[in-house]
């Protein structure tokens, strides 16, 4: 059957090529592309492309026609991620949203190129070394939202994208308790972890690392002198929360305390951050850093 313009219900999308060899449809939205492009990145669409047509193939405008489970919105990044050479530098990935489709479908159907350009985004957003987290900023163009932890969360979970865990976890648990359990993105299960981990455990690790914080060191000359102003700056700038520890460097300038304590305070601090850094995962029962960034770690 061959469809046409006068088909009421279907729609040309933006991606069409006069010269296309192959008509997608996602819903009522049509995409005329080339059959080559996609077999050539895709072995699902070379596999179907070879699947023996019957007598009378269903058509558009003379196009062979072929009718996809996909949204819309996601096949149109897909289709101009494979159709486009200059895609990633002309139109950068806009936000959670593109990087969700273009994750899907590439994984969906096997387009290598297009599904490490995703990962390597969630990588730069949620980097896997502390040196790489305490400098990291989202790719140019990108566009981060309030939620976009919690729908990363379960992308990393369904693809499994196992290095960017730790952070997005983290990250999770830096949400008021009562966003986490009304929130709709994450499962129960996934709530349930980043409560447990923020409340019994993320929370001492941070009374632990910002002890110096709260009593002068053995060496100080003057620690009722450095207790006093340990407090007065408490009074002003309030207690560390989770969100201080990996949100770059103290500003130790602001410490008006002695240099004995400052240097003290310093050591104590980049040391029992790295360690809580090394331990991140395993607050999540998660594997050792070592086994999440194995080769096999993002593999489907």
């Amino acid at each position: 059957m061959n469809r046409n313009h006068d088909s009421p219900s279907l729609v040309r999308s933006d991606v069409w090529f006069e010269d296309g060899t192959v008509v997608l449809q996602a819903e009522t939205s049509l995409f005329r592309v080339y059959r080559g492009v996609l077999a050539a990145q895709s072995p699902i669409f070379r596999d179907t492309f070879a699947i023996p047509q019957p007598p009378t193939p269903e058509t558009y405008e003379g196009c062979p026609l072929v009718v996809l489970p996909d949204t819309p919105s996601d096949l149109r990044y897909f289709l101009m991620a494979t159709h486009d050479a200059g895609y990633f530098t002309n139109s950068p990935v806009a936000g959670i949203g593109t990087l969700s489709a273009l994750l899907r479908l590439a994984t969906k159907y096997e387009v290598e190129h297009v599904r490490n350009r995703m990962v390597a985004i969630l990588t730069c957003i949620y980097p896997s070394s502390l040196t790489g987290w305490l400098s990291r900023k989202p790719p140019a163009g990108y566009d981060e939202g309030e939620d976009d932890d919690l729908i990363a969360l379960n992308l990393a979970l369904q693809h499994q994208i196992l290095p960017v865990l730790p952070g997005i976890y983290y990250e999770c648990c830096r949400f008021q308790t009562s966003m986490l359990l009304d929130s709709d993105e994450i499962s129960l299960k996934n709530k349930t972890r980043c409560i447990i981990a923020k409340e019994n455990f993320m929370e001492e690790w941070c009374r632990d690392i910002y002890a110096f914080l709260f009593e002068p060191d053995d060496a100080c000359s003057k620690p009722v002198n450095c207790l006093y102003r340990r407090l007065c700056w408490l009074k002003q700038n309030g207690s560390p929360t989770l969100a201080w520890i990996f949100d770059g460097d103290f500003d130790w300038d602001t410490l008006p305390v002695c240099s004995f304590c400052v240097d003290a305070g310093k050591a104590s601090f980049y040391e029992k951050r790295a360690a809580f850094w090394d331990t991140l995962p395993t607050l999540f029962d998660l594997e050792a850093w070592e086994d999440l960034l194995s080769p096999d770690s993002m593999q489907e």
